[in-house]
């Protein structure tokens, strides 16, 4: 067998607590529900990869990322070499297209694995690193407008200065009052953007676009449920501020669709769009398209799937909308020192494959 070919391939479920409790639209998130994936070689070089759970944003439950895994995906591992990379992702997709978020997470393991193994970061199988450090947003999601903008000051004062507020928790107008809050907050020199992920009606989202011209968003994120196409349109000719989308981004032709309704920019995921490989191509489709990218984790992913959001945000031509590494939403992490920002920037790993060390020993602790 050669040093590069993959001699074990597991999977652990996991459901790992977050340090309080995140409101979206009406959804009250209190744990993240992830599936890692080791691969190991022959050579002994080990790979790590992720995928949370997000049936709701083009994703896989964790269920039945487990259960595909172990039935189908994991006996397709055995023996195949780390650097046919992409190569391997994209032949499983073919073959299993409805298990796109367990490929993922492997294909987030193959680069982990190659990285290490070629003793090169993983930005550098990407294409090369273009930045040191990258800004983060910190997402301001809270039951009223005052611990909104309490929590807003606390991280401003951290550093941060790109914040995403979450609407549909709070009425309206509290939606309303937090945004053009934030802005008195963070004064000119900060960034806000606000996400409704699906949670408006088309007249809410021309109300709250209207209400908060004055706190001039960076974009307002998934106002729409993903059906609402005339909505969209509606609301992308108004030009009170960019219109993005996240949920209704699930695939290339989405994209490539997104042009034709006057939206701003996209929300890419590694974990609806086949992990590290299938953002790649789908950023390079945005530059095509003179889309803007967020690049962002769910809410929330271990230091696993946020350090290929890092590696990911050294390696893109464009991150204008910011990058939303999520892992520090967590009560404990699966590694032993997350990453964290000084100073409101990340700077990006340069250790060899995704710069990060999983304590094995945590992951029987949160098996799901």
């Amino acid at each position: 067998m050669k040093p590069g070919q993959i001699r074990y391939a597991n999977a652990f479920a996991l459901k790992v607590p977050l340090i309080k409790p995140m409101l979206m639209s009406g959804t009250r998130i209190t744990h993240a529900e992830t599936l890692v994936i080791r691969l190991e070689t022959y050579s002994g070089i080990i790979g790590w990869g992720e995928t949370t759970s997000a049936p709701s944003h083009g994703g896989q439950s964790l269920e039945d990322m487990y259960r595909v895994f172990n039935t189908e995906l994991h006996v397709n591992l055995l023996n195949k070499d780390i650097q046919d990379l992409s190569g391997l992702t994209r032949s499983l997709l073919q073959k299993y297209p409805k298990a796109s978020g367990a490929i993922a997470a492997i294909d987030i393991a193959l680069y982990d694995a190659l990285g290490k193994y070629l003793d090169v970061p993983a930005y550098t199988l990407m294409g090369g690193k273009k930045r040191d450090q990258v800004a983060p947003l910190w997402l301001i999601g809270t039951s009223s407008v005052e611990s909104d903008l309490a929590e807003t000051k606390k991280y401003f004062d951290q550093g941060y200065r790109f914040f995403k507020l979450k609407l549909g928790v709070k009425s309206l107008e509290e939606d309303i009052q937090s945004a053009l809050g934030i802005r008195q907050v963070i004064g000119a020199e900060g960034k806000i953007c606000a996400d409704a992920n699906t949670g408006y009606t088309t007249e809410a989202a021309i109300t709250f676009l209207e209400g908060t011209a004055t706190a001039n968003l960076e974009f307002l994120e998934q106002a729409l449920a993903k059906e609402n196409y005339e909505g969209l349109k509606k609301i992308c000719s108004l030009n009170i501020a960019p219109i993005g989308l996240d949920e209704s981004i699930t695939s290339t032709a989405d994209i490539i669709h997104s042009k034709s309704y006057g939206v701003s920019g996209v929300s890419l995921k590694t974990l609806k769009l086949g992990g590290i490989s299938g953002v790649l191509h789908n950023a390079n489709l945005c530059d095509a398209l003179s889309l803007q990218i967020n690049l962002a984790g769910k809410i929330a992913e271990t230091s696993i799937a946020s350090a290929a959001v890092l590696q990911l945000s050294a390696a893109l031509n464009e991150l204008n909308w910011g990058v939303s590494p999520s892992h520090l939403y967590l009560l404990e992490d699966i590694v032993d020192v997350p990453q964290r920002p000084q100073n409101g920037m990340y700077s990006i790993p340069h250790k060899p494959g995704l710069g990060i060390d999983v304590n094995e020993s945590k992951l029987d602790r949160f098996k799901a």
